[in-house]
């Protein structure tokens, strides 16, 4: 089973913390929309109860207007019975209905539209003579009121005696034939004597309808129900602007004209309930209690997961394979890493999926089968050990190389509980030890062998410099002294056979120091290469230098093999140490003479890719290509036979291609068995490509 873990929190993974932002957003919602629903409620109840004071206020507003129409009609009645009155019948008429109220400031009677009569007189003179026809302030008014043909209400005005005023106003109509004809009218229809006008006191107006006492709690605008938007006289009192388009309307529907009362609570309706904070605290604790058991109800259902989630991602974290099987031997669980050691599907490790049909899938991939796993008794082996409790350790050698340690550890219950090690490296590392270590074992062979010889050599040398009279030469030389005279001549050619003597044996001492010399350098290089000591000079060298003395230097070698030796050159110059690139190719041309037996060596130089290529080939017994990589291993050799037949301790190839990788360059090899190699070195072609 494949354990897939996603990132967990305390209440669960991501579809849980959805669920939790999902929840608590409809909780914030809600909330939210609760605290508004409550905020509107408040506001309803304020409206209904502005709505109720304001209906108070409406009644009393009818009372006073109905009076003071009532008294306003009957005097218009007696002056249209009586249109010829006398200022003191008319004074005598208006004091009766200013008796009545003393919020009437006057009361005025305008035949033909001119105030002629006016009671008090005193105080009220100005107001004699003015033709409401010439009042652009009042004659709108006046009109309506004919056009509609009952009382009208006008005001608040500037009155012509002073001050303040709210003014009932009715047109009276003659009953007698006689007198006044209406000029507006042509004599057609009743016949206008003119208008009375009952001029109230605006203050006091207010103070008995109750607006005042209303306007201390709300901003109150009153105006008539339809009107032109340009007549200001249609605005009985208050400022539209002030209550806004969201007040309380309430319609004063009375015999004599429509009026609307708007009205809103001081500067505008609340913002906050005076409850609105103790009900958001119980809101946000009711919010927060239904969020707590929301977390409280995840958390409780993640706990049990948890455990479960904690031992898969341990066991999904092992680097190595985990699986675990029943007392059945059916698939419980495994991890991932599992499946990628026996490149197994998904389907087959599915829980419940029996051992063989997993060992089945498994072995359909190894072709041949481990050897160290016999098919045909595999099974019954594993369950005979399970059976008695005993643990199964082994090696599997799989198809494609790896190396994997099994180790099955049987459970009380009957189950298996198994872990899978990739121990592929360890194996190799371990092989590769001990290959170095026999590669070192036969290096020192070889080394001992190849220092041995010359020292050998220089010793044997200078013991017999040291004792030169034992040489044959000296003996004869000596024995013709002692019997008498010696022609000059044959004096001569003895002394000549002693120097060739003496010459052959210093030139061996040479030999075989240099010899001595080039090991010492191999190993100093090694030493020097390894710590990254090794100092270079890259120059623009000329290629001649370089190639000429290896080919004057091995030339001899190659004449006494019988070895066609050849050197082709297409390219001038390289950069590189020139003292290096010698080294180098001494090294690969001397290692193609000495393991070439006949045919040819040659060495080609070209321009390939702004790089200078040495292509050494020749026509030798060639290389194992499963050896083209160990070859440049320090200590490593073919074989340590044909190496100590043609001499050499395994630390040129690899000393090579250290020097060409230090100068930015390359060697490689390439070869079929029996037919020769090619050995190809590179080197940049100026400086910038280095």
């Amino acid at each position: 089973m494949e354990i897939s873990l996603s990132k967990q929190t305390v209440i669960g993974g991501v579809w849980a913390l959805v669920a939790l932002f999902a929840a608590s957003t409809l909780i914030v919602v809600t909330a939210y929309r609760l605290d508004r629903l409550l905020y509107a409620t408040y506001i309803q109840e304020v409206r209904s109860d502005t709505y109720l004071e304001l209906v108070e206020v409406r009644e009393a507003f009818g009372k006073v207007i109905q009076s003071q129409s009532l008294a306003l009609r009957e005097l218009a009645t007696f002056i249209g019975d009586n249109p010829n009155i006398s200022q003191d019948e008319f004074s005598r008429r208006a004091q009766s209905i200013r008796g009545v109220d003393e919020s009437m400031i006057s009361i005025a009677g305008a035949p033909n539209m001119v105030i002629t009569l006016i009671d008090p007189l005193e105080g009220n003179q100005g107001a004699l003579g003015l033709d409401y026809r010439k009042t652009e302030n009042q004659f709108p008014a006046i009109q309506r009121m004919m056009t509609a043909g009952n009382e009208l209400i006008t005001g608040p005005i500037n009155l012509a005696q002073g001050g303040t005023g709210l003014i009932l106003r009715a047109p009276v109509y003659l009953r007698n034939p006689d007198g006044f004809v209406d000029e507006d009218t042509g004599g057609g229809g009743p016949k206008l004597w003119g208008i009375v006008s009952l001029v109230l006191d605006y203050g006091q107006f207010l103070e008995r309808t109750g607006i005042t006492k209303a306007a201390q709690k709300y901003d109150l605008f009153i105006e008539i129900a339809q009107h032109l938007g340009d007549d200001t006289d249609a605005n009985l009192y208050g400022d539209r602007v002030s209550v806004g388009e969201d007040a309380v309307t309430l319609h004063f529907d009375f015999a004599l004209e429509s009026w609307v009362m708007h009205a809103v609570t001081k500067g505008g309706w609340p913002r906050t309930s005076p409850d609105q904070w103790r009900q958001r605290i119980i809101i946000g604790m009711a919010s927060f209690l239904l969020l707590g058991t929301l977390v409280y109800i995840l958390r409780l259902s993640h706990t049990r997961k948890r455990a479960k989630l904690l031992l898969n991602s341990g066991i999904e974290a092992l680097n190595d394979g985990f699986v675990m099987f029943d007392a059945d031997d059916r698939l419980i669980l495994s991890n991932t890493k599992y499946r990628d050691i026996y490149d197994l599907p998904k389907e087959v490790l599915r829980p419940g999926t029996p051992y063989f049909t997993v060992f089945t899938a498994w072995l359909e991939k190894q072709a041949p089968p481990p050897a160290e796993i016999d098919v045909s008794n595999w099974i019954d082996d594993r369950q005979a050990k399970r059976r008695v409790g005993e643990k199964l350790d082994m090696d599997h050698h799989l198809a494609d190389g790896r190396v994997i340690k099994t180790s099955n550890h049987p459970l009380k219950d009957g189950g298996i509980v198994g872990l899978r090690v990739d121990v592929t490296e360890l194996t190799r590392a371990k092989l590769a030890a001990e290959a170095a270590s026999k590669a070192k074992t036969d290096f020192m062979g070889v080394l001992s062998h190849e220092l041995r010889t010359p020292l050998t050599v220089i010793m044997g040398v200078a013991r017999l410099s040291e004792n030169a009279r034992l040489l044959r030469s000296s003996k004869a030389l000596i024995a013709a002294y002692e019997e008498g005279d010696v022609p000059r001549a044959q004096a001569k050619a003895m002394l000549d056979d002693i120097f060739v003597q003496l010459g052959g044996l210093l030139q061996r001492l040479v030999q075989s120091g240099e010899h001595l010399e080039h090991l010492i350098n191999e190993l100093l290089d090694v030493a020097k290469i390894e710590s990254g000591s090794l100092t270079f000079e890259p120059t623009i060298c000329n290629i001649k230098d370089i190639v000429d003395p290896v080919f004057q230097q091995l030339s001899t070698l190659s004449r006494k093999k019988g070895l066609d030796f050849e050197v082709v050159q297409e390219v001038e110059t390289v950069f590189a140490d020139k003292m290096r690139v010698r080294q180098i190719l001494i090294n690969l041309v001397g290692n193609a003479i000495k393991f070439t037996d006949r045919g040819f060596v040659r060495l080609y130089v070209k321009e390939h890719a702004d790089m200078v290529r040495f292509e050494i080939y020749d026509s030798g017994e060639g290389i194992s290509e499963t050896e083209f990589d160990s070859i440049f291993d320090v200590f490593y050799q073919v074989d340590s036979t044909a190496t100590r037949r043609a001499g050499g301790t395994g630390m040129g190839l690899a000393i090579s291609r250290s020097l060409a990788q230090l100068q930015g360059g390359s060697l490689t090899v390439s070869s079929v068995v029996g037919k020769g190699s090619c050995f190809v070195l590179t080197l940049p072609l100026t400086k910038q490509h280095n």
